[in-house]
């Protein structure tokens, strides 16, 4: 019976059904995540732009008691010119890390909504394979009752039947609890503020037709966030140390109110900053130290990423083999051993506990292959927000 409610509920579409396709145009729709992290790019290339803008010149004006009275300058500073390309590539950086982060938050954002879908959807079918366990003990401690009318058995073998009944019905009410909780932290992922639709999609979706695809390293945000981090902190060691260069600034003004030269007087000059008490030495060992860490996280997170794609790799083909085994082995040979025990019982060759044993244990197969399958659903979306992430 358990085996055939496994079979319904896959294959059920009610009226009011959700896909998962359906919850992530709706949680993309609801949700803010998107929004985010298209923010967050946006802010980057502002900053480039600010590295590349031309700073605006310095006008003074001053009046004196000495001729000439009057005195305008512009001065406009030219050490841009040599920073200009560092800085720019720092932001450009810049703009690579935000995108990366960008990825990330999409990715980290559709897993959350599609492990949600799949524990609500496994929490229903939870729910449903209880409730067929709880009927059939009911249907158990019937017989039970009433071969004591008859005589055949036992009180204690009927109550001991009265009482896997009753536990049954407790166990209902724990897979009611959690699909309720569930199908709640669905409707937050979608951005829903009333329930969810009931998940409709198989658990075993993709379980059979799942194949091993491969990941480019360098696509993977983590990563490349930190090649950019790397590649800012050289730019702007760069930056340091053109800094250090006495760069002119370019000067022009005009002078008037002298009455012994009537007119007005141009004015043209040069700054030129003097490195008197200090050559700039702390910034550049600052960008340096600075240059160095990021150098060396890169080559940590070159690691950390090998590790984190082999660990989602084995971990998906495990869940999916156990998950296989569970679905094709161990409910159906759960189901034969139930229905042996239950006609051994009904026709007087053997006692009510081996029938307990076989209907607790179908229920715990058939409970553990549902988690089996949501095992494999949640290392599929960490394989997903990766490969995602790396698109």
């Amino acid at each position: 019976m358990l085996t055939g409610l496994m079979l319904i509920i896959a294959v059920q579409v009610p009226g009011d059904s959700l896909t998962l396709a359906q919850a992530l145009a709706q949680a993309r729709a609801a949700r803010g995540q998107e929004v985010v992290a298209a923010a967050q790019v946006a802010e980057a290339r502002g900053a480039l732009r600010t590295a590349g803008a031309i700073p605006n010149p310095n006008v003074s004006y001053s009046r004196s008691e000495a001729f000439p009275t009057h005195h305008l300058i512009v001065d406009q500073p030219l050490d841009w010119l040599i920073r200009r390309g560092a800085d720019r590539a720092a932001a450009r950086a810049g703009v690579t890390r935000a995108r990366a982060d960008s990825a990330q938050t999409v990715a980290d954002f559709h897993r959350a909504v599609r492990v949600a879908y799949w524990r609500a959807r496994a929490g229903l079918m939870s729910e449903d394979l209880v409730y067929a366990a709880a009927i059939q003990a009911d249907s158990l401690a019937a017989i039970a009752a009433a071969r004591l009318r008859a005589g055949d058995i036992s009180l204690l073998d009927q109550e001991q039947a009265a009482l896997e009944a009753s536990r049954a019905h407790q166990t209902a009410s724990s897979a009611r609890e959690g699909s309720r909780i569930a199908a709640a932290e669905l409707a937050r992922a979608m951005g829903l503020a009333t329930s969810a639709p009931r998940p409709s999609d198989p658990l075993d979706n993709g379980l059979d037709l799942f194949s091993d695809t491969t990941v480019a390293l360098a696509s993977i945000p983590a990563l490349r966030g930190a090649v950019a981090d790397s590649a800012a902190a050289a730019a702007q060691l760069r930056s340091a140390r053109r800094a250090r260069l006495p760069f002119p600034s370019l000067q022009g003004g005009a002078e008037w109110g002298d009455p012994s030269q009537p007119g007005t007087l141009s004015v043209i000059g040069f700054a030129i900053p003097l490195p008197l008490w200090q050559g700039g030495g702390g910034p550049v060992a600052e960008a340096s130290a600075r240059a160095d860490r990021f150098s060396a996280l890169a080559r940590e997170a070159r690691l950390d990423v090998v590790r984190q794609v082999r660990q989602a790799r084995i971990h998906l083909e495990e869940t999916a083999q156990r998950a296989r085994a569970a679905r094709d082995s161990l409910v159906p040979a759960s189901a034969v051993l139930r229905a042996r025990a239950l006609r051994a019982y009904q026709s007087g060759e053997t006692g009510i506990l081996p029938v307990l044993d076989a209907l607790r244990s179908e229920r715990e197969v058939a409970l553990s292959a549902v988690q089996d399958e949501l095992a494999f659903q949640e290392a599929l979306s960490d394989w997903h927000a990766l490969t995602e992430a790396g698109e």
